[in-house]
């Protein structure tokens, strides 16, 4: 199980200097970038697109992403491009 320590008491701050802002997640400076695809079938037909995310290699693929993905609203396998 968890065991719970006991540690010193925690005081008030009382300097006046700067707060330190940190960010949790790291950033990524690759050329991999992380896209929305949407199906462009059922947006025609007035149902509900579906949407998948994927990760493009824009150095490798600089246009678009095109795929055909499953849509559950629709039943059948439509063609997903990329969205903004």
């Amino acid at each position: 199980g968890t065991r719970l320590v006991a540690g010193p008491a925690v005081s008030a701050r009382t300097s006046s200097g700067p707060k330190q802002v940190t960010t949790c997640m790291a950033k990524k400076k690759g050329i991999r970038v992380v896209v929305t695809i949407e199906c462009t079938e059922a947006r025609k037909e007035g149902g509900t697109p579906s949407r998948y995310t994927t990760e493009k290699n824009r150095k490798n693929t600089p246009d678009k992403l095109e795929l055909v993905k499953y849509n559950k609203f629709l039943r059948r396998r439509t063609l997903h491009k990329e969205i903004k």
